[in-house]
């Protein structure tokens, strides 16, 4: 992600005691990039009830979120850690890429992605049982690594059930680079008397360099080339059943991203906002998701419940859990509203609608509210609540999230076509199974 300074004087104070996506001055935003090579998925392994839970935990942290994401790993080391005396105790995961020095982060300086097991040792201190260390010249938010580390998860611990939790930089269904500098991408997009082809990657360095452009991201190594990868990838990249994927991450809580994970992770909770950057409550984590039936419920409600007892700015968050497996109400509703009311949501005012978005980012609003106030009728709004709520398991959000006040929150944001483009329209079409499935955009 690179970073334009952007700011004023008045939101540096303000972000100096508030950290989300945007680390400094300047912009810190998630992206992404085709990978390069291929790499080959293992079959998925069938699930046995009576076999014990994996969490897997991934801290993309080669990047300005290390600090945080290094705190988060000790937070996890004073929590609830699982033993290994027996061989139907719950497994711990930790894939994380962090800088030497994740206070001062040196990104010239690579470091080595590492797998490990924590548990408690005998003594009860925590315990790094090192299962993979790859060179450090490999970054982790690519494809091929996270297969690799996926599938020796597979060949350590098979046929057990599986849980993720994924923290690091994300930008929702958009492609890579356009959240950070829309007018760069859009300009760079356009042809000869724009950005050449050298120039765009510059701006936006994709893995593969034959990607043009990139696709949708999850995740963000830098260093002398900044490292992404798209979410399809990452999702193909997923060889086991997942009972639940949570996403310690900002503006991923997206139909379109929900969407996209049906099939392959049961649960799935994220923000419509952005995050601050502390996120989860990673010292009570294990005891809610190391358990016999997992709860990813609660760990949300955790993270909510710890925000909404803060003051001022930092009483900021969005937070929603939905289960994949039930959208197809919520897709039958949709594709009849988005044909019906096509001319009205084409031509719908954004600012009539609740955006979850700063700095005129405006691709991330509310679902419903987009459906509202293109003028459903009211038997029409019951339709659509009752598909929401067969799908949504939890949702709660505060009354702002730092600059957006929040009147109307569904637990889904969508793209709104009157506040896109012709390249996200195109984008949209191509990339977006979401949008297969419903006709959002023509």
């Amino acid at each position: 992600m690179l970073r334009k300074v952007l700011h004023i004087a008045a939101l540096l104070l303000l972000l100096a005691g508030v950290s989300s996506c945007f680390k400094d001055s300047n912009f810190d935003f998630k992206s992404s990039g085709e990978g390069s090579g291929s790499y080959v998925v293992p079959s998925r392994e069938p699930q046995s009830p009576d076999q014990r839970n994996v969490l897997l935990y991934v801290a993309g942290g080669f990047n300005s979120l290390a600090g945080y994401l290094s705190s988060d790993i000790a937070d996890l080391e004073a929590g609830e850690l699982p033993g290994r005396s027996s061989p139907t105790e719950p497994v711990l995961l930790v894939l994380s890429r962090l800088p030497r020095d994740p206070a001062d982060p040196d990104y010239s300086d690579p470091t080595a992605p590492v797998l490990f097991r924590l548990y408690a040792g005998a003594d009860g201190a925590p315990v790094r049982d090192t299962l993979k260390v790859w060179s450090e010249d490999t970054p982790l938010s690519q494809a091929e690594t996270m297969a690799e580390a996926f599938e020796r998860v597979t060949r350590a611990f098979p046929g057990n059930k599986y849980g993720m939790v994924f923290s690091s930089h994300a930008s929702g269904w958009l492609p890579p680079r356009y959240y950070e500098n829309p007018s760069a991408y859009e300009a760079a997009a356009k042809g000869p008397l724009a950005l050449s082809r050298s120039a765009f990657q510059e701006y936006f360095p994709p893995i593969d360099r034959n990607a043009f452009p990139a696709v949708k991201s999850v995740g963000m190594d830098n260093g002398t080339v900044i490292r992404e990868m798209d979410l399809d990838q990452f999702v193909a990249a997923i060889p086991f059943h997942l009972d639940y994927l949570l996403f310690d991450a900002c503006l991923m809580g997206c139909v379109e991203v929900a969407y996209e994970l049906r099939g392959v992770a049961d649960i799935v909770g994220f923000s419509q906002t952005e995050v601050l950057a502390d996120g989860f409550d990673y010292a009570n984590l294990t005891k809610h998701l190391l358990t016999k039936t997992p709860n990813p419920v609660a760990v949300c409600q955790d993270y909510f419940n710890r925000y909404d007892a803060q003051q001022g700015n930092l009483r900021s968050a969005t937070i929603s859990v939905i289960d994949t497996r039930e959208m197809d109400a919520l897709v039958d509703v949709c594709s009849m509203l988005f044909e019906k009311y096509r001319t009205e949501i084409s031509q719908l005012p954004g600012n009539l609608v609740q955006g979850y978005f700063r700095f005129e980012r405006h691709y991330f609003y509310d679902l419903k509210d987009i459906l509202v106030k293109a003028g459903i009728t009211p038997e029409e709004e019951a339709l659509l609540q009752d598909a929401l709520d067969k799908c949504l398991l939890y949702k709660a959000a505060t009354p702002s999230f730092l600059s957006i006040t929040i009147k109307n929150y569904s637990g889904l944001s969508m793209y709104l076509p009157s506040k896109g483009t012709s390249l996200l329209d195109k984008y949209y079409r191509e990339h977006i199974a979401w949008n297969r499935a419903t006709g959002l955009v023509k």
